[in-house]
């Protein structure tokens, strides 16, 4: 999904004693784990008709004096400043002194990556795991209900069987999309609003950081969906810190969750995540990423001859090798110089076990 580069928190405090959440693996085989305060909920995989009796939108119980946004209304919580951050980043990357922002991709090539996430294994296993354990998460909630935050939303229906749960239950909720791309982000409020006329859908437009920002205005108790490997997917110490920081959205009721979907294939089944990259879509992917690294840096060369990249795996990072196939000029900050040859590392991703993601989040690190 979108964000997936950008680190959530840095933080130096001790990290917390206990993080609740619920995971969902996704490594050859589905299968559930749950990590709610002593819950362990039984599976159900049968859903009843929706409502036919929506509840006014702009009504919604969940509405403070405080915090009531217009049904639909797309707030930027900083995301038309993303091109002054690109400013930063890609000098630093084209020195290798820093990754290149992966925001890029998604600002530039929303439509190539929705491809490829409707298409993934991890996108089939973990739509199986939340529509068979939905229904139990939301159960947990008090009938006063919730607001669902859904972290790199992009056109994901992932969503959908939560507030299908939500309705059938009859718990007010409010839907919250975060997102990169505004138009993405726009047609997706408006699609989720279409299709579910029930609930309240809301845009935000950023990244996680300056989600992080925004997300103590809202209301609780609050349901975060980091799907698609997002959450853990960074260095180990970074990943013990985004606990520790994510930990205070939790804190205003006992009833808040994460919920993180993560891709942990094994050593044997590298091959599998190897070929993940290797389609036509991906390759249609990552052209347009570099296709937008070269006009964010003013860089006068055809992508797909100037590079070339090569899928790597090193123990749980996963990573490109890209390779300047000729000298390059980056024209947007002041001339810097491309030599043929240079290497450079992008994409990195970071694949972890089910045991491994239990002890970051519990604050032991791995």
């Amino acid at each position: 999904m979108c964000n997936a580069s950008m680190p959530f928190f840095q933080s130096s405090q001790a990290p917390p004693k206990s993080f609740s959440f619920e995971l969902l693996t996704t490594h050859g085989t589905t299968q559930a784990v749950t990590a709610l305060p002593n819950k362990t909920p039984a599976v159900s995989k049968h859903f009843t008709k929706l409502s036919s009796h929506p509840t006014p939108y702009n009504t919604s119980p969940l509405y403070t004096k405080s915090w009531a946004p217009a049904h639909k209304e797309i707030i930027d919580i900083g995301g038309s400043t993303l091109d002054t951050t690109f400013d930063t980043q890609l000098p630093s990357a084209f020195k290798a002194e820093g990754y290149f922002p992966k925001e890029v991709a998604y600002t530039t090539g929303m439509h190539h990556w929705c491809e490829i996430s409707d298409t993934s294994y991890q996108t089939t296993d973990e739509l199986s795991i939340i529509k068979s354990t939905a229904s139990d998460v939301v159960k947990d909630i008090p009938a006063t209900g919730a607001v669902i935050i859904d972290l790199g939303a992009a056109n994901s229906r992932k969503f959908v069987s939560y507030v299908q749960a939500f309705i059938e239950q009859g718990k007010p909720c409010i839907y919250i999309a975060l997102d990169l791309c505004k138009e993405s982000l726009t047609n997706h409020i408006n699609k989720s609003a279409a299709d579910f006329p029930q609930i309240t859908c809301i845009g935000l437009w950023g990244n996680f950081i300056q989600g992080d920002k925004y997300f103590t205005t809202l209301p609780n108790p609050r349901i975060f969906l980091s799907l698609g490997s997002i959450f853990f997917n960074a260095p180990d110490q970074m990943c013990v810190d985004r606990c520790n920081e994510f930990s205070k959205h939790l804190s205003g009721s006992p009833y808040s969750k994460l919920i993180v979907g993560q891709d942990g294939p094994s050593g044997t089944e590298a091959s599998s995540a190897h070929a993940a990259y290797q389609t036509k879509a991906y390759d249609a992917f990552f052209i347009s990423y570099l296709q937008g690294i070269q006009t964010y840096a003013d860089i006068d060369a055809n992508p797909r001859i100037a590079w070339t990249y090569e899928s790597k795996l090193d123990k749980s990072m996963h990573y490109f090798k890209v390779v300047a196939q000729h000298d390059m000029v980056c024209h947007r900050y002041n001339d810097l110089f491309i030599q043929k040859g240079t290497v450079y590392t992008m994409f990195p991703s970071w694949k972890r076990g089910e045991a491994e993601i239990h002890n970051i989040a519990q604050g032991s690190g791995p």
